[in-house]
């Protein structure tokens, strides 16, 4: 027999190895392609990194508040809102917490409660001609609850109630404040630099 007949077995068994390596890579490829464009991520993960759907990527956040506290959202109160700040703010600064992007959130721990609550918020909006209006809708754990037009640098006491129903099986409630006709920085800059307002204090009360 030949000496290259004798190697054809071991020939064939190599052709054979090299077919397996071929098709474990292509399916290794397959994987990683599928989980690059299906990744297996969590909804917030999701809307922020890969649909950006949202410029607010939600944070594992929990304030505490007690009911008829006014917290201060300038730079004396950085200590208590540290805690309910969830996105979309950057601050406190001494004329109060610069909203970011078009979506902030607050969240904070409440106690049972049996009637609804009124909000009192101070606001400023952050104006540039021809922009001299901000408008904000404010949902209570995920209910649209208000709508607001801002006007002038100085800051706007808003009143508005949340009813029970908002946050009846809650025990957290979380504001966020959606922004209509956010400014960017420059023409070029992302919609996660916008600015809308500046929140100078929150407080709520029994209504």
């Amino acid at each position: 027999m030949p000496w290259f007949d004798a190697l054809a077995p071991y020939r064939r068994a190599g052709s054979f190895g090299g077919y397996v390596v071929a098709a474990v890579l292509a399916v290794s490829e397959i994987v990683i392609l599928a989980l690059a464009l299906n990744p297996d991520v969590n909804a917030d993960y999701r809307a922020y990194y890969i649909d950006r759907t949202t410029t607010c990527l939600n944070r594992d956040a929990l304030g505490s508040y007690t009911v008829g506290q006014r917290v201060s959202f300038r730079s004396d109160g950085a200590k208590q809102t540290a805690g309910m700040i969830v996105c979309g703010w950057s601050g406190p600064v001494a004329d109060g917490t610069h909203s970011l992007g078009e979506t902030s959130r607050l969240r904070m721990e409440i106690p049972p409660l049996r009637d609804g609550l009124t909000a009192t918020l101070q606001m400023a909006a952050v104006i540039r001609p021809p922009q001299m209006t901000q408008r904000v809708l404010i949902s209570v754990n995920g209910i649209p609850i208000h709508k607001v037009t801002l006007s002038g640098k100085e800051p706007t006491t808003v009143s508005f109630v949340i009813p029970h129903t908002a946050f009846a099986n809650a025990k957290a409630l979380d504001m966020a404040f959606d922004y209509l006709d956010g400014i960017p920085p420059s023409a070029a800059a992302s919609n996660i630099y916008k600015r809308s307002i500046k929140l100078v204090s929150f407080r709520l009360d029994a209504a």
